[in-house]
């Protein structure tokens, strides 16, 4: 069975400053794919010719990439799909032409999901691609809505309780951490819903002004391995407020602590879309001060990993009103 599927949008913007966002498909500030709304892409490197990845069973890699200009994925047969899917950005008159093209053969029972399933699924994603960047240019633009069925999909998938998901993500390498070097890094994202504060502060408080108590616990037996090495907690174990603020920068702020044994620093970063908050970062970077910082991380990292997520998914459930126009 053959499919070819073409999606189209006159975006009114310079080719250069679309093709800038397309250059961000699959990376950790992806401004493209709607990540928030459905299952993210992600690669296994950054965008480029031979990177690896998918979203949700869809998996592929980049058969072609010219960058600002055009993306070739090529599907991996075992998904059911064999061919490609393309974003094109095509100069025109006042503007640019956004077009995403999927020309395939479905295999096996994709031959009967495919009408069934797959391609209202596939439209409304490509849709909200093309509204997460029209809406750069052309703030408040109505969004494309979902049809009934796309609704009912979206809840048999469990999508709609998609806030509050945490994920490990890859460490960035901009912003307050550009040009560290760490021994240890590790970074989780935390999907927000819609109409959350975009204060970075806001989300600060909330994560390390009153963590839930299974992080209170864990802080605690975590101090009481390590207090036999004569090491102070990083964190202290009743509130984790008392981090010092080292740098600010629009949605992103800068925390950590230098000690005997190990230095570490703390990035809390707000991604959105369109002005909208759309996921929090937070990234660890970890210095080690020989044996003895190593022997620590060693004994508390998986509390850390555990930690963590705990803070974030927290932090969702308790989030703030939304914000007042």
């Amino acid at each position: 069975m053959q499919v070819h599927n073409v999606h189209e949008r006159f975006v009114p913007a310079s080719p250069h400053a679309v093709g800038a966002l397309l250059d961000t498909l699959g990376g950790v500030d992806d401004a493209v794919w709607p990540r928030g709304l459905w299952w993210p892409m992600e690669l296994d490197r950054p965008l480029g010719e031979g990177a690896v990845g998918g979203h949700s069973d869809i998996r592929y890699d980049v058969q072609t990439y010219e960058p600002g200009r055009r993306v070739v994925f090529r599907f991996d047969p075992a998904c059911g799909l064999e061919g490609t899917h393309t974003f094109d950005v095509q100069p025109r008159r006042g503007g640019v032409l956004l077009r995403h093209d999927l020309t395939a053969r479905a295999l096996g029972a994709t031959r009967l999901l495919w009408p069934l399933v797959i391609r209202s699924i596939h439209d409304a994603v490509v849709e909200d691609a093309f509204d997460r960047v029209h809406e750069r240019f052309e703030p408040g633009r109505q969004r494309t809505p979902w049809s009934p069925y796309v609704r009912l999909l979206r809840r048999m998938a469990g999508l709609n309780r998609r806030a509050g998901r945490v994920q490990a993500a890859a460490p960035p390498t901009d912003g307050l951490l550009a040009g560290a070097v760490p021994d240890v890094a590790d970074s989780f994202t935390v999907a927000l819903p819609p109409g959350a504060s975009t204060d970075i502060d806001v989300w600060r408080r909330l994560l390390f002004g009153s963590p839930p108590v299974i992080v209170r616990r864990l802080l605690r037996l975590r101090d009481l391995l390590v207090r036999p090495l004569g090491l102070r907690g990083a964190w202290g174990a009743e509130t984790l407020e008392g981090f010092p603020v080292l740098g600010r920068r629009e949605h992103e702020v800068l925390m950590g602590l230098d000690d005997r044994h190990l230095d570490f620093r703390v990035s809390l970063r707000l991604l959105q879309s369109g002005g909208a908050a759309e996921s929090l970062q937070l990234t660890t970077t970890v210095t080690f001060h020989g044996a003895p910082g190593r022997l620590y991380f060693a004994l508390v990292r998986p509390f850390h990993r555990r930690i963590v997520p705990a803070m974030l998914r927290s932090a969702v459930t308790r989030r703030p009103a939304p914000q007042q126009a």
